[in-house]
């Protein structure tokens, strides 16, 4: 067997120092630009006159209650840090450029992940194409084009898939160094204040320290910005105006089981497991507990994995693992939705291409090239991203223009700003001040004076 064909475990790790960091530019350029492509391809209207739900109303938040207030305001009745630091820079900016500058926003730190996605897998040991695809999975899977695409208040996806990756492949001997811990530290803590469910890291830290793969110090380092990132998580729910609605129950839990294989067919589009009846006359029913079986499989092979594996076979079953806890926990305490399947979709896809790394090393380029192709076409219906993602309802400039001239007709008003897909529903009765879309036209007017 050449050097070339031997399993990741037996390869000494890469490094992505010095002249070795412009291939993750160039993929992580190539995810950034994805991202946009995948919503111009949905609506070419999109990039300028679609702003994303919570996308507005953070920087909404910021022009009535200024950055700091905003910035530990709950949502949903839990930290969301990242979007709201990113809204302190689009509040800057005159209110008809917000959904431009979200757009592209989003798509930089869609880069960015990609990039470092690739270089964390890259760093391991792993192929080119294993390690592009793996960078790549965030921009390209069919699901995420469903909702997720582009949508800084889903940056929290990006940043748990590539906090996993991190852990599950860490650097070893002397390539962990303080750098790299510090930069993972800020990572994990960025993570954790962005999204409650980061407090699974501490299971993958418990499990490569008892492997001897990362440093004590360094994993009490993790540790430590982890716990601090879940005790100002759990301040802020304990102190939300409207908490987190937790209906935990066996409908919830069994609703999610049984989404799990149509959500892993999405990588297939528009297949799914439903009754039909066959050449419209013979009935087939799919076995009631296919859930639960593919649930049970992902669990006992990531388990077995961990146990029994090397660094290869342990970082997969993290990967599964991760994906059941990240997906199980939201979906459990507040019904299942698409976007609780995007981040277990996208790391048990990592865990596939790190399997068939050492097959695709082996393969011929033309064999791979080919297999390539016939995924695109496959994925091609999904590439560009849903109706929902892209239509403009209502469009951004026209939404602005309303509330300005409703609000020169009478300044003494208070006016509700909508943001696509026609959000908040209800007219923000989920939502608290001042992250709500009430908008004084005291405000409206600052604008239109900038503006004059």
């Amino acid at each position: 067997m050449s050097a070339a064909e031997a399993p990741v475990e037996s390869r000494a790790p890469l490094t992505v120092a010095g002249p070795r960091w412009w291939p993750a530019a160039v993929v992580g350029v190539a995810g950034a630009v994805i991202s946009l492509l995948r919503l111009w391809l949905g609506n070419h209207d999109a990039l300028t006159q679609v702003i994303w739900a919570e996308d507005g109303v953070f920087p909404l938040c910021v022009e009535k209650a200024g950055f700091l207030t905003c910035l530990t305001d709950p949502f949903a009745g839990y930290l969301l840090v990242l979007p709201r630091l990113v809204a302190g820079f689009v509040a800057w900016l005159p209110v008809e450029h917000w959904a431009i500058a979200t757009n592209l926003l989003a798509a930089l730190f869609a880069g960015l992940a990609v990039a470092a996605s690739f270089a964390i897998v890259r760093r391991f040991g792993l192929g080119w194409v294993s390690s592009t695809v793996i960078g790549l999975l965030p921009v390209i899977a069919p699901v995420v084009g469903l909702e997720a695409i582009n949508a800084l208040g889903s940056s929290y996806m990006l940043l748990l898939y590539v906090a996993t990756l991190a852990l599950a492949f860490p650097a070893r001997g002397t390539s962990v160094r303080w750098p790299s811990t510090v930069a993972i530290a800020l990572l994990l803590l960025l993570t954790t204040l962005t999204i409650p469910t980061g407090g699974v890291f501490l299971a993958l830290i418990l499990v490569q320290v008892v492997r001897r793969v990362i440093p004590r110090t360094s994993a009490l380092v993790w540790t430590a910005v982890i716990v601090l990132g879940l005790i100002a998580q759990w301040f802020t729910a304990s102190n939300a105006a409207k908490p987190r609605v937790i209906t935990a129950s066996r409908e919830s839990f069994d609703g999610w089981v049984n989404s799990v294989p149509d959500t892993i067919l999405t990588f297939w589009p528009g297949m799914r497991l439903a009754p039909y009846d066959y050449f419209g006359v013979f009935p087939v029913t799919p076995l009631t507990i296919t859930g639960a079986l593919v649930t049970l499989a992902i669990v006992i092979g990531g388990i077995v994995l961990v146990v029994r594996g090397g660094d290869e076979r342990v970082g997969i079953g993290l990967l599964l693992l991760t994906g059941i806890v990240v997906g199980a926990v939201p979906a459990i305490i507040g019904g299942s939705n698409n976007r609780y399947f995007v981040v277990p979709l996208l790391l048990w896809s990592a865990a596939a291409m790190v399997a068939l790394d050492s097959v695709i090393r082996r393969s011929r380029p033309w064999v791979v090239a080919c297999v390539a192709l016939l995924v695109l076409a496959v994925w091609w219906p999904s590439i560009p991203a849903s109706w929902f993602r892209t239509m403009p309802a209502p469009p951004w400039t026209a939404e602005v223009t309303r509330v300005e001239d409703s609000c020169r007709a009478d300044p003494a008003k208070q006016e509700r700003i909508i943001f696509s897909p026609y959000w908040p529903p209800n007219w923000g009765d989920a939502l608290a001040e001042p992250t709500h879309p009430d908008l004084p036209c005291l405000t409206v007017w600052s604008w239109i004076d900038d503006a004059g």
